[in-house]
């Protein structure tokens, strides 16, 4: 797996692993030892997709419930 970051290169067990984004996804966030960006990894297919940015979510919106409470205030 190849770092999108950095360019480092190595297999992704060399990536720390952090967590899994997801319980039904195969998306996990994972850590490159040379830059120590954070970074999210479809596992499956072992490739890194971004680089993991305060408040990113690269799983994807959590319940719906984003933006109600800016939509009560109106």
């Amino acid at each position: 797996m190849k770092c999108i970051e950095c360019g480092h290169e190595a297999p992704v067990s060399d990536f720390r692993y952090l967590y899994n984004a997801r319980i039904d996804s195969s998306i996990s966030i994972r850590q490159c030892m040379k830059c120590q960006e954070w970074i999210a990894v479809d596992e499956i297919k072992g490739v890194a997709t971004q680089k993991i940015g305060p408040g990113e979510a690269p799983w994807g919106k959590s319940a719906g419930i984003e933006g109600l409470a800016e939509d009560a205030r109106q």
